[in-house]
């Protein structure tokens, strides 16, 4: 099935705390599929090596990415450090779900959230976490990931926060949730919910090998 004999698109979303293996999983997903590509969000931040404009990012400049948030251009976007601002453009969504093309996205859940409630019928939300049967035990198996990687204390700090606060209460609005403790475990898991998309949309054409 060509994108042209389907007009309508779906985006999926890999939603988690930091430090969870999301933008690992997608990676992964990408490099098995033809058809599933990574959404480009806008973003001020510089280029980095391996990285192609336009397919990882939009790479903009700050009096640009400010000109769009005049615009009403992005459903979504924050400043995660100081003038390093990272969004999601209306308009490439648009094309997206129109053109029926199938993208992959690792957004938080602020982004994923303004996402789906403005494309609800294109927007599939994969929540990705680790192993735990109450939030404090999934904190610290967070937590033990974070020193083992030896991240800064302050930033586990800040993202153990976050996860608590925002992140891991998401899970119940998702559509899915995968555990990553084994990550091809957790790869092959994300691949089963995306052909089970396809085959629910009648895109048999599409799922990925």
């Amino acid at each position: 099935m060509t994108h042209s004999e389907n007009p309508s698109g779906i985006i999926f979303v890999m939603i988690g705390p930091g430090g969870v293996g999301k933008n690992t999983i997608m990676k992964a997903i990408i490099n098995q599929s033809d058809v599933i590509q990574q959404l480009a969000t806008a973003t001020t931040r510089p280029l980095r090596d391996g990285e192609k404009q336009g397919r990882e990012h939009l790479f903009i400049s700050l009096s640009e990415f400010q000109k769009m948030i005049a615009n009403n251009e992005l459903l979504e976007y924050q400043e995660v450090t100081p003038n390093k601002f990272y969004g999601v453009p209306r308009q490439s969504v648009a094309e997206i779900v129109n053109k029926g093309h199938i993208r992959i996205a690792d957004i938080d859940v602020l982004g994923a959230k303004e996402l789906a409630k403005a494309f609800p019928d294109h927007v599939v939300q994969i929540y990705i976490t680790v192993a735990g049967e109450t939030l404090e035990e999934q904190l610290q198996v967070l937590k033990a990931r974070m020193i083992h990687r030896n991240d800064n204390t302050t930033d586990i700090d800040e993202r153990l926060k976050r996860a608590k606060e925002l992140e891991l209460p998401y899970q119940s609005e998702c559509d899915h949730i995968v555990v990553n403790d084994t990550l091809s475990q957790a790869i092959d898991d994300v691949s089963k919910i995306i052909q089970s998309e396809f085959k629910k949309r009648q895109l048999v054409g599409q799922q990925p090998s």
